[in-house]
């Protein structure tokens, strides 16, 4: 899914490693593709993905509010959200993967994930 965030921050040591607010959740992404120079400040055209070392894990969730945690200083997340068709939804969050699919057993049931990382891509206007 494609969203307008602003850019937050940019870590020091690790360029590729950025925190984007989206509306209600700032969210420390791994930039995947960025065709401009990034500036703090600045609101982009993005587009969120999940990418997982391994297999996607998932898992049902008794917690039926949604949130985005970060992993300690990593970029792994905790999920929480429902899942939709092949649509995990946040709020004002979409994630959309075809992996989702294989999980249809849990369709309209609260799901917790943990990809390994949130991925970013900057969309050139």
């Amino acid at each position: 899914m494609k969203y307008y965030a602003k850019l937050i921050s940019i870590d020091e040591n690790v360029e590729e490693e950025v925190i984007f607010a989206f509306g209600e959740y700032n969210i420390c992404c791994f930039i995947d593709y960025s065709p401009v120079p990034l500036r703090v400040g600045n609101i982009y055209l993005v587009e969120l993905g999940l990418w997982f070392n391994d297999d996607m894990q998932v898992e049902t969730s008794k917690d039926k509010h949604f949130f985005i945690k970060r992993e300690r200083n990593t970029f792994q997340h905790i999920i929480n959200g429902y899942l939709f068709e092949d649509k995990l939804v946040l709020s004002n969050l979409i994630f959309e993967d075809e992996l989702f699919y294989d999980f249809s057993y849990f369709e309209k049931d609260f799901i917790t994930i943990k990809p390994d990382r949130i991925t970013v891509s900057i969309i050139e206007q």
